[in-house]
Protein backbone atom coordinates (compact mmCIF):
# COMPACT_ATOMS: atom_id res chain seq x y z
CA UNK A 1 0.00 0.00 0.00
CA UNK A 2 2.97 2.70 0.68
CA UNK A 3 4.06 2.27 -3.10
CA UNK A 4 0.34 2.65 -4.05
CA UNK A 5 0.55 6.38 -1.43
CA UNK A 6 3.89 7.15 -3.33
CA UNK A 7 2.23 6.81 -6.65
CA UNK A 8 -0.34 8.95 -5.58
CA UNK A 9 2.20 11.87 -4.58
CA UNK A 10 3.03 11.68 -8.17
CA UNK A 11 -0.10 12.86 -8.95
CA UNK A 12 -0.47 16.06 -6.86
CA UNK A 13 -2.64 18.98 -7.88
CA UNK A 14 -1.86 22.71 -9.14
CA UNK A 15 -2.80 24.59 -6.15
CA UNK A 16 -0.54 28.21 -7.19
CA UNK A 17 -0.14 28.30 -10.96
CA UNK A 18 2.04 31.62 -10.61
CA UNK A 19 4.41 30.26 -8.30
CA UNK A 20 7.68 31.46 -9.23
CA UNK A 21 10.03 28.42 -9.24
CA UNK A 22 9.67 24.74 -9.16
CA UNK A 23 10.31 23.83 -5.61
CA UNK A 24 7.41 26.17 -4.26
CA UNK A 25 4.78 24.75 -6.87
CA UNK A 26 5.66 21.38 -6.00
CA UNK A 27 5.22 22.29 -2.56
CA UNK A 28 1.95 24.08 -2.35
CA UNK A 29 0.51 21.12 -4.36
CA UNK A 30 1.62 18.65 -1.97
CA UNK A 31 0.75 20.36 0.94
CA UNK A 32 -2.60 20.53 -0.79
CA UNK A 33 -3.28 16.94 -1.14
CA UNK A 34 -2.22 16.27 1.79
CA UNK A 35 -4.63 18.58 3.91
CA UNK A 36 -7.64 16.52 2.13
CA UNK A 37 -5.99 13.27 2.21
CA UNK A 38 -5.38 14.31 6.16
CA UNK A 39 -8.95 15.55 6.85
CA UNK A 40 -11.46 14.64 9.45
CA UNK A 41 -14.42 15.01 7.08
CA UNK A 42 -13.01 12.21 5.14
CA UNK A 43 -12.52 9.65 7.20
CA UNK A 44 -15.31 7.74 6.85
CA UNK A 45 -15.81 5.52 4.10
CA UNK A 46 -18.73 6.97 2.93
CA UNK A 47 -17.05 10.05 2.30
CA UNK A 48 -14.35 8.52 0.28
CA UNK A 49 -15.70 9.27 -2.83
CA UNK A 50 -15.93 13.15 -2.55
CA UNK A 51 -12.18 13.16 -1.24
CA UNK A 52 -11.16 11.19 -4.43
CA UNK A 53 -12.95 13.88 -6.25
CA UNK A 54 -11.82 16.56 -4.30
CA UNK A 55 -8.03 15.36 -5.30
CA UNK A 56 -9.19 14.36 -8.45
CA UNK A 57 -10.37 18.49 -9.51
CA UNK A 58 -6.59 19.74 -8.04
CA UNK A 59 -4.88 17.03 -9.95
CA UNK A 60 -6.50 18.25 -13.36
CA UNK A 61 -4.06 21.18 -13.29
CA UNK A 62 -0.74 19.03 -12.02
CA UNK A 63 0.50 17.84 -15.14
CA UNK A 64 1.09 19.50 -18.90
CA UNK A 65 -1.06 16.54 -20.20
CA UNK A 66 -0.08 18.04 -24.00
CA UNK A 67 3.60 17.75 -22.69
CA UNK A 68 3.16 14.38 -20.81
CA UNK A 69 1.10 12.91 -23.75
CA UNK A 70 3.80 14.07 -26.58
CA UNK A 71 6.45 12.43 -24.39
CA UNK A 72 4.69 9.26 -23.56
CA UNK A 73 3.96 8.82 -27.54
CA UNK A 74 7.09 9.52 -28.54
CA UNK A 75 7.51 9.60 -31.94
CA UNK A 76 3.87 8.67 -32.66
CA UNK A 77 2.98 11.92 -31.88
CA UNK A 78 3.24 13.23 -35.02
CA UNK A 79 0.97 10.30 -36.57
CA UNK A 80 -1.81 11.53 -34.82
CA UNK A 81 -4.03 14.24 -36.28
CA UNK A 82 -4.78 17.48 -34.22
CA UNK A 83 -8.19 15.85 -33.35
CA UNK A 84 -6.67 12.87 -32.13
CA UNK A 85 -4.30 14.62 -29.93
CA UNK A 86 -6.96 16.37 -28.52
CA UNK A 87 -8.82 13.09 -27.79
CA UNK A 88 -5.84 11.57 -26.33
CA UNK A 89 -4.90 13.68 -23.58
CA UNK A 90 -7.77 14.13 -21.53
CA UNK A 91 -8.32 10.36 -21.86
CA UNK A 92 -4.50 9.88 -21.16
CA UNK A 93 -4.90 11.95 -17.82
CA UNK A 94 -7.92 10.16 -16.77
CA UNK A 95 -6.41 6.96 -17.34
CA UNK A 96 -3.45 8.01 -14.69
CA UNK A 97 -5.89 9.10 -12.08
CA UNK A 98 -7.76 5.90 -12.69
CA UNK A 99 -4.92 3.84 -12.31
CA UNK A 100 -3.15 5.51 -9.39
CA UNK A 101 -5.78 7.92 -7.48
CA UNK A 102 -8.32 4.82 -6.63
CA UNK A 103 -5.98 2.72 -5.06
CA UNK A 104 -3.61 5.04 -3.29
CA UNK A 105 -5.87 7.07 -0.88
CA UNK A 106 -3.84 6.10 2.21
CA UNK A 107 -2.04 8.31 4.21
CA UNK A 108 0.12 7.43 7.41
CA UNK A 109 1.95 10.46 7.96
CA UNK A 110 4.65 9.98 5.11
CA UNK A 111 6.83 13.00 5.17
CA UNK A 112 7.92 14.44 1.96
CA UNK A 113 11.80 15.91 1.97
CA UNK A 114 12.19 18.55 -1.03
CA UNK A 115 16.22 17.34 -1.89
CA UNK A 116 17.43 19.62 -4.66
CA UNK A 117 15.90 22.06 -7.51
CA UNK A 118 17.81 21.83 -10.49
CA UNK A 119 17.16 24.46 -13.20
CA UNK A 120 17.80 23.60 -16.47
CA UNK A 121 16.90 25.96 -18.87
CA UNK A 122 14.17 28.79 -18.64
CA UNK A 123 11.87 26.57 -19.52
CA UNK A 124 12.53 23.21 -17.69
CA UNK A 125 13.62 22.46 -14.06
CA UNK A 126 13.79 18.59 -11.60
CA UNK A 127 12.28 18.87 -8.17
CA UNK A 128 13.93 15.97 -6.45
CA UNK A 129 12.18 14.79 -3.39
CA UNK A 130 11.89 11.58 -1.01
CA UNK A 131 8.90 10.34 0.77
CA UNK A 132 10.02 9.41 3.80
CA UNK A 133 8.61 7.43 7.14
CA UNK A 134 10.28 5.01 9.39
CA UNK A 135 9.63 2.12 7.15
CA UNK A 136 10.47 3.81 4.03
CA UNK A 137 12.82 6.32 1.95
CA UNK A 138 11.79 6.45 -1.38
CA UNK A 139 13.20 9.27 -4.26
CA UNK A 140 10.52 10.81 -6.73
CA UNK A 141 11.80 13.07 -8.96
CA UNK A 142 9.38 15.36 -10.89
CA UNK A 143 10.37 16.78 -14.18
CA UNK A 144 8.86 20.41 -15.26
CA UNK A 145 8.55 22.81 -17.95
CA UNK A 146 7.22 26.17 -17.67
CA UNK A 147 4.92 27.43 -19.84
CA UNK A 148 3.59 31.20 -19.92
CA UNK A 149 3.92 31.95 -16.47
CA UNK A 150 3.28 28.44 -14.57
CA UNK A 151 5.33 25.48 -14.00
CA UNK A 152 3.93 21.83 -14.81
CA UNK A 153 4.86 18.70 -14.57
CA UNK A 154 5.64 16.50 -17.86
CA UNK A 155 6.84 13.37 -16.21
CA UNK A 156 7.79 11.53 -12.50
CA UNK A 157 10.31 9.18 -11.95
CA UNK A 158 9.80 6.97 -8.55
CA UNK A 159 12.86 5.33 -7.96
CA UNK A 160 14.45 6.03 -11.10
CA UNK A 161 11.17 4.52 -12.98
CA UNK A 162 9.98 7.11 -15.08
CA UNK A 163 5.90 7.39 -15.72
CA UNK A 164 6.50 8.50 -19.00
CA UNK A 165 8.76 5.68 -19.96
CA UNK A 166 6.33 3.13 -18.62
CA UNK A 167 3.88 4.38 -21.06
CA UNK A 168 5.64 4.59 -23.47
CA UNK A 169 6.84 0.89 -24.39
CA UNK A 170 3.20 0.08 -24.33
CA UNK A 171 1.74 2.45 -26.48
CA UNK A 172 4.47 1.83 -28.73
CA UNK A 173 3.44 -2.10 -28.58
CA UNK A 174 0.01 -0.84 -29.71
CA UNK A 175 0.83 1.94 -31.84
CA UNK A 176 3.40 -0.97 -33.99
CA UNK A 177 0.41 -2.33 -35.45
CA UNK A 178 -2.57 -0.40 -35.17
CA UNK A 179 -3.32 3.28 -35.98
CA UNK A 180 -4.09 5.97 -33.18
CA UNK A 181 -7.68 5.10 -33.12
CA UNK A 182 -6.64 1.92 -31.68
CA UNK A 183 -4.90 3.62 -28.90
CA UNK A 184 -7.42 6.17 -28.41
CA UNK A 185 -10.15 3.51 -28.24
CA UNK A 186 -8.43 1.22 -25.51
CA UNK A 187 -7.71 4.35 -23.30
CA UNK A 188 -11.43 5.09 -23.87
CA UNK A 189 -12.18 1.10 -23.12
CA UNK A 190 -9.98 1.03 -20.20
CA UNK A 191 -11.46 4.68 -18.85
CA UNK A 192 -14.69 3.89 -18.81
CA UNK A 193 -14.40 0.10 -17.23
Amino acid sequence: MRVLFLLFILLLPATALSQDNPTSYIRANIDKVLSILASPEYESETNKTEQLRQIEAVVDNFFDSEELSKRSLGQYWRIFTPEQQQEFQPLFLKLIKQVYLKKSITYNGEVVNYNQEIIKSDTLAEVHTTVTSPSLNIPIIYYMIRKDVSWKVYDVSVENVSLIKNYRSQFRSILQNNSPDKLIATLREKTNE
